[in-house]
């Protein structure tokens, strides 16, 4: 059976990988991802924005019309995607990842814009032959479609724990002390990631607390965070955008890691199953700090205004550490028995 994946911009979704991990395991299934042919860029404002989405949206569209294969698995946001695939009645999973229309009301306020993506969101969890999630929290929006659903989390892989040196090591190269508290920010310096809260919760736990704070990511903030922490350069170090393989260093050799996001209306949806700076957290079983998301067991969730507060909670071990998962533990087994299902009913 040909699998193949659809994605708007598959390069940057290191879900995949996991996933083509997984099936080379399984027999007879050749997986394969579509890479788009063109992709535009527009770092104006918001219109220039939304007419090469268009753009992108409509390249993509044809390319699609032409893809064969035996099954298609398809990311949502866009959910137009799946478009082609209805119009060639062809069978498809759908990655439901997260509520498009709510994401496009979120950055462009309500207007036709939301009511156009709730419609094609709509249409492509209709004509789904069977739906995956990366997080149970979006079980609620989908249910009522009555079909096949597989909840396969966003949990690293077993190989995310092969540091490269032990944390004494990694102290001593980005020049911390072995005895010093580290709290670790890991993600895109932005304000969607809760990055413009960090210089507030930063000084007010300084002013409690003997720690250091490592910043990890690149993003529209890193300019403002790095002239931040150069008023304390003991206790901030900005580090930057870093490689993946690098990043398992910076949790191992943390006492305390944040996950700061301010509330919106998919605060409800995100959670260890499907953040994955949550789940690569967990995996080092390092205490979690974090507001803006979904409740759970394994962080300590408080208001924006309580972060600071937390954080000192966790500094003196007073967070209990979360449970470690890997995708083979929990995700693997999923996309095993989708796939008996799908063998099963021949499509």
């Amino acid at each position: 059976m040909r699998l193949l994946y659809i994605a708007l911009d598959p390069l940057k979704y290191p879900r995949i990988a996991k996933i083509a991990h997984t099936l080379r395991k399984y027999e007879d299934v050749e997986f394969k991802v579509m890479i788009p042919k063109f992709r535009f860029v527009w770092r104006g404002g918001k219109t220039g924005r939304i007419l090469f989405a268009l753009v992108n949206y409509l390249t993509v569209l044809l390319q699609i019309f032409f893809l064969r294969a035996d099954l298609f698995w398809v990311a949502n946001c866009p959910d137009i995607l799946a478009v082609p695939l209805i119009l060639r009645r062809k069978h498809y999973i759908l990655e439901y990842r997260s509520p498009w229309s709510l994401e496009v009301e979120n950055e462009f306020g309500v207007g036709p814009w939301v009511r156009l993506t709730a419609f094609f969101e709509y249409f492509a969890l209709r004509y789904a032959s069977i739906i995956t999630l990366t997080t149970s929290r979006l079980m609620v929006n989908v249910k009522r479609f009555r079909k096949p659903i597989f909840v396969i989390p966003n949990y690293p892989l077993k190989s995310f724990g092969n540091i490269t040196v032990s944390k004494e090591k990694f102290r001593e190269h980005v020049g911390c002390l072995t005895d010093d508290r580290v709290a670790l920010f890991l993600g895109k310096l932005s304000r969607v990631e809760g990055a413009d809260m960090l210089p507030n919760i930063i000084q007010n736990v300084l002013n409690r607390a003997d720690v250091v704070f490592w910043i990890v990511g690149g993003g529209p903030l890193y300019p403002s965070l790095e002239k931040f922490a150069k008023s304390f350069p003991r206790r901030v170090k900005v580090f930057g955008w870093r490689p993946h393989q690098e990043i398992p260093n910076f949790i191992a050799a943390a006492d305390v890691c944040i996950a700061p996001r301010h509330r919106s209306p998919y605060s409800i949806f995100y959670n260890e199953e499907g953040v994955s700076k949550l789940s690569e957290y967990m995996f080092f079983r390092k205490p979690i700090v974090a507001c803006g998301v979904a409740d759970s067991e394994q962080y300590l969730l408080v208001g924006e205004d309580k972060l600071a507060d937390g954080i000192v909670q966790a500094l003196n071990g007073r967070v209990a550490p979360p449970q470690r998962r890997t995708w083979e533990q929990w995700s693997e087994k999923k996309i095993f028995e989708m796939l008996d299902l799908i063998h099963a009913a021949k499509f």
